[in-house]
């Protein structure tokens, strides 16, 4: 019996001037198996790779992920030691697998949506960089544990990850409403469906996925504690804490001036709601005795985030409550009632408050409760949408003042995650409230906490 081998030489056919190299059937049978026994064998690596990575997520999901506190992240960050390289190393694998297995537990079928499967092999590799990082004990180690957190932060950018959450809930929808939708387009072209009563709820069901609401929370509360910790660590100069007193560590002003911050935000909105409607209305502020002079160590970021989303959605609702145009057809703000801002911020108190008020002709309870809903909005074009093909884009006229419909939920998650809390309160044909707390932290002995 003749055996065959890839070193074969096979003869070559000369056919007048010209001369071609020719394979035997059987060489090509066997080249082909050949390719078809790597390609399984590479598609077992992988396979074996990513159980032994879902192996390592389990292990790391199974340590408790520590409630995101100021008081204490200042204390590690603070120490001109290595304590926050360390820290870093052994908190951000844990907070990544709680992350990832956050979504796999993610209910009604949201956890099979390609925009989350997406998310997670994303989480997935960021995840085995990490870990395969040596403990951030020399000068070169810490160096090299900085450009992986770097790349991860990076790459988490570039992938868009909320964005690409908030599509794998537009997902979701188009799943459970495929039918309905079909039922609308119907009623459009026959006379027999036209007859057939049918209302919005037929064409995006909330009720049926009512139940991620709770598990979103918990992935955002992860996705937030991972962007926090990495980013107070990539903003981390030990060489600053050499000198004076300083005024920020990381992502953190120790002495935050609320007032100034808050401003800041409206003002920002403002011009937001302007450059959209070509005017915007007035702002009026009251402040407490102490709101102008006390200090505190917080994120000014966080807190012009939920700011500017509040504000956003409190000038959508009077302008579009209220809108007159003049007799060129701009928009005038002129008569418009105007949006009030409390800041209350007594010094030994727990919490600093701020509260914002409009007279947007409030909400029914029904929309109450849609209002914090993920991807929930209540604008005709929203910034992001599924298109006839079922692909993501973006609305060709999106209103600056609507974003995913992921604002006040995300808002309310950064809130209560350091210690606050955000809800709104409605008079159905008035106007809407909405109150925000923050948690105040105390300056001193930071130095106290350790790993």
């Amino acid at each position: 019996m003749r055996r065959l081998f890839l070193t074969t030489k096979l003869p070559v056919f000369k056919v007048g001037a010209r001369s071609t190299s020719t394979k035997s059937p059987d060489r090509e049978r066997l080249e082909r198996l050949v390719e078809e026994v790597n390609a399984i064998k590479s598609k077992l690596k992988v396979l074996e790779e990513s159980k032994a990575a879902n192996g390592l997520v389990d292990l790391y999901a199974s340590r408790k992920m520590k409630t995101l506190d100021i008081k204490r992240i200042l204390g590690i960050f603070n120490d001109r030691a290595y304590n926050a390289p360390i820290f870093c190393h052994k908190t951000l694998p844990i907070v990544l697998a709680h992350f990832i297995t956050g979504l796999d537990r993610l209910p009604s079928g949201l956890n099979a949506m390609p925009s989350i499967l997406s998310v997670r092999a994303t989480l997935l590799h960021s995840f085995k960089k990490l870990i395969n990082c040596k403990i951030p004990v020399t000068d070169d180690q810490v160096q090299h544990f900085r450009r992986v957190v770097e790349d991860i932060d990076e790459s988490h950018a570039e992938r868009e990850l909320l964005q690409t959450m908030a599509f794998g809930i537009l997902e979701l929808k188009e799943y459970v409403s495929c039918h309905r939708r079909a039922l609308v387009e119907l009623k459009k072209t026959s006379k027999r469906w036209a007859s057939i009563p049918m209302t919005e709820e037929d064409v995006l069901t909330y009720a049926e996925i009512q139940d991620i609401q709770a598990p979103l929370d918990s992935v955002n509360r992860c996705m937030i504690t991972y962007n926090f910790i990495s980013r107070m660590f990539l903003n981390h100069d030990p060489e600053s804490m050499m000198g004076d007193k300083p005024s920020r560590v990381g992502m953190v002003d120790l002495e935050m001036n609320l007032e100034h911050v808050v401003r800041n935000a409206v003002d920002e909105a403002k011009q937001i709601c302007t450059d959209h409607y070509g005017d915007c209305p007035d702002t009026e502020f009251e402040l407490t005795s102490d709101s102008t002079a006390f200090r505190f160590p917080y994120m000014s970021t966080t807190i012009r985030y939920i700011i500017l989303e509040l504000m956003k959605n409190a000038f959508r609702a009077t302008v579009e409550s209220h809108m007159k145009r003049n007799d060129l057809g701009i928009v005038t703000c002129a008569d418009m009632p105007p949006i009030r801002v409390l800041i209350n911020l007594q010094e030994g108190t727990e919490h600093a408050c701020i509260c914002i008020s409009d007279e947007g002709m409030g909400m029914t309870d029904e929309a109450l409760a849609m209002a914090m809903a993920y991807s929930y909005t209540s604008v005709s074009k929203p910034a992001l949408q599924l298109s006839e093909s079922g692909e993501k884009c973006a609305s060709t006229a999106p209103s600056p003042l609507a974003g995913y419909g992921y604002g006040l939920p995300m808002s309310r998650v950064y809130a209560q995650l350091l210690g606050g809390d955000l809800f709104l309160q409605t008079m159905e044909g008035y106007g809407t409230r909405a109150y925000y707390y923050i948690k105040i932290s105390e300056t001193e002995h930071f130095h106290d906490d350790k790993i």
